[in-house]
């Protein structure tokens, strides 16, 4: 009798295992498919790298780079400046001012004495590309400062990643 009710148990015992079988595996299910959803994962981006040690116009402070990505950026150019030693900063060739657009859209200038001029623009717009203030506005009533693309610099390797 002993042995029958030790049986029924173990049943028991296996029955309420198999009930909760579809709710574990529907959980296991759910977290999967949602962890794809998370807030923290990065947005997918368009990266390029740059070996600077290539560039010889990257050698000096204040040197700077023009170039096209393909479709990055609306495949409008960049513009690379070596800031410090080790310190790149890059952002969109682009006018950010809501100026008429041209046949081209309204491009910077080459970076001077550590300033910006959209040549194009009406109202001369210049910013600053010392890395302070890098971006800001300094004169010509621009609407908004330089868009930067996103950047980062391996020392090790020479490489500068853009993140577009």
């Amino acid at each position: 009798m002993e042995k029958e009710l030790l049986n029924v148990n173990q049943r028991r015992i296996v029955l309420k295992a198999l009930g909760l079988f579809p709710l574990a595996t529907g959980s296991i299910l759910l977290n999967a498919s949602l962890s794809g959803c998370s807030s923290t994962s990065e947005p997918s981006s368009n990266a390029v790298d740059l070996k600077v040690t290539d560039e010889s116009a990257l050698n000096n402070v204040d040197g700077f780079l023009r170039r096209t990505y393909g479709s990055n950026n609306n495949g409008d150019p960049i513009i690379i400046i070596k800031t410090f030693e080790g310190v790149y900063r890059c952002i969109s060739a682009s006018c950010p001012k809501n100026c008429e657009k041209k046949p081209k859209a309204p491009e910077l200038g080459n970076p001077i004495s550590k300033q910006i001029i959209c040549e194009t623009c009406p109202m001369k717009a210049t910013y600053s590309t010392d890395d302070t203030s890098f971006g800001n506005v300094i004169s010509g009533q621009p609407s908004q400062t330089l868009r930067e693309i996103p950047s980062s610099y391996n020392p090790t390797t020479g490489i500068l990643t853009l993140k577009f």
